[in-house]
């Protein structure tokens, strides 16, 4: 086993207390979540104030197509941040730069042919979203420039998910402010004074995670002697097929898992769309907010899978035990509090996003469903942790299958649909399908599944990631 040094930057989280390691990892995450939480929504608040309704659906449904991207890129970016993990965890820190420079190279790849692939079909997904006629071009504008702009948006999630696999979650943060303070200037310049509408706000995110890229690879470059790095690059075009091959069985699962849950919600947002722009404006309020309480519960449940990830790798069971409960107390803390500000402040809370009467008056009764969702999201990340952090390629994609393509979908046209619930019908059965997952986890947890991984780590597990 290759030894970390001690001049190393590489966090092993397979000694030490599990709560400080938990926390301090999380944090920054968090922090960073947050500023993709404002990078995410400063668009439709700027919009939606300039432009009202109109806007805000707009704006709404062109970054529904942009979602689908990052859903896409978050499996590959979630699967490298494992793998990165349980070398560490293994000891097999020679093999990191490897897989580095051949998962960048690869992505990028990626990255130019989802813009060649997406650009042709754009008009038809919007079609198929049934886009309100009056939002249609400010929508196709906005995801056809955040189509255009895909590379750097790619290489921010995999340059992150490298910094956190190598147990740095302080750098993503960093970038991620940037970014967003840089986002927030420009949507300002572009939407209000220059008045370029939806498309300046696309054109203002795809510069400030360009930006961010640049400022990811510099950093990178820098502290390569820290993390142990030997890269060069030439490196990134010649691809280590061992490694490829081990990158590519865990992350198209991943992506599959991620994309399927987004193509799900581009359904049911077609259907949504069917009601109206009011309605349509409302429910990418309800997206945005969704999304939101996902970015921060997803940060718990991110640095629990890395810590989870090592420690399965070092075959350190007890520890993995101990992440899932501090992951757990956590998680549902944080829910119980978004419950009660949501109780007290809900019409305010959606207020933020527009000034519209008709969109606002949704709001209560939609809430009842919203505190459903939120007490999932509280349960949630324990399963997602431990699954991610597993590093297991079959589970994500029974879970991909039956959370996204059979529950999300079917339940929201029983309740929607059959049953004449109408949207609010749509939105209560996409909130019952996120028990799935839930329950999928419990039982991968109970059939103790996850031991057999990786009991006892070698080699040849962590080229299969099985």
């Amino acid at each position: 086993m290759d030894n970390v040094k001690k001049s190393s930057e590489i966090k092993r989280f397979t000694e030490g207390n599990l709560t400080s390691h938990l926390v301090k990892f999380a944090i920054p995450v968090l922090l960073s979540h947050f500023m993709m939480i404002l990078l995410n929504t400063v668009d439709m608040i700027v919009v939606g104030q300039r432009l009202g309704e109109i806007g805000t659906s707009a704006v709404s449904i062109g970054g529904s197509v942009a979602m689908f991207l990052n859903a896409f890129i978050g499996g590959f970016s979630s699967a490298a941040q494992v793998i990165i993990a349980m070398m560490i965890g293994a000891g097999k820190n020679k093999q990191i730069s490897k897989f580095i420079s051949t998962v960048c190279g690869f992505i990028f790849v990626i990255a130019i042919a989802s813009i060649f692939v997406m650009l042709p079909f754009t008009d038809s997904m919007l079609s198929l979203l049934n886009t309100p006629s009056d939002a249609y071009s400010g929508a196709y504008e906005y995801a056809i420039i955040c189509i255009i702009g895909i590379v750097p948006i790619y290489f921010y999630h995999i340059i992150s998910a490298i910094f956190r696999g190598l147990g740095d979650s302080k750098h993503p943060f960093i970038f991620i402010a940037i970014a967003c303070s840089l986002n927030i200037v420009l949507d300002i310049v572009f939407v209000l004074f220059l008045d370029m509408g939806v498309g300046g706000a696309a054109i203002a995110t795809v510069i400030a995670q360009l930006v961010s890229v640049v400022l990811s690879f510099t950093v990178l470059a820098i502290k390569r002697n820290a993390f142990e790095l030997t890269i060069k690059i030439k490196d990134f075009c010649t691809w280590d097929k061992r490694e490829l091959s081990r990158f590519i069985k865990l992350a198209i699962p991943m992506a599959i898992n991620n994309s399927a849950i987004q193509i799900a919600g581009m359904v049911i947002n077609s259907l949504t769309n069917d009601y109206g722009v009011t309605v349509s404006a409302f429910a990418g309020i309800r997206a945005n907010i969704a999304t939101t309480v996902d970015l921060i519960l997803g940060a718990i449940a991110t640095a629990g899978a890395m810590i989870i990830g090592q420690n399965i790798a070092a075959g350190k069971l007890k520890r993995v035990n101990g992440t899932l409960l501090r992951v757990g107390i956590i998680s549902l803390s944080v829910s119980a509090l978004l419950i009660v500000l949501f109780l007290a402040f809900p019409v305010s809370i959606f207020g933020v996003f527009t000034k519209e009467d008709a969109v606002l008056e949704m709001v209560i009764p939609y809430l009842p469903i919203l505190i459903f969702s939120l007490v999932n999201a509280g349960i949630r990340p324990v399963t997602r942790a431990l699954i991610d952090g597993s590093g297991n390629k079959r589970i994500n994609l029974i879970a991909a299958i039956l959370d996204a393509i059979v529950a999300r979908i079917g339940l929201a046209v029983v309740f929607g649909v059959l049953l004449k619930w109408g949207y609010m019908g749509l939105w209560f059965g996409t909130t019952l399908a996120e028990l799935v997952p839930i329950l999928i986890g419990i039982v991968f947890y109970f059939v103790l599944v996850w031991k057999k991984l990786r009991k006892n780590t070698d080699e040849k597990d962590l080229e299969n990631g099985q």
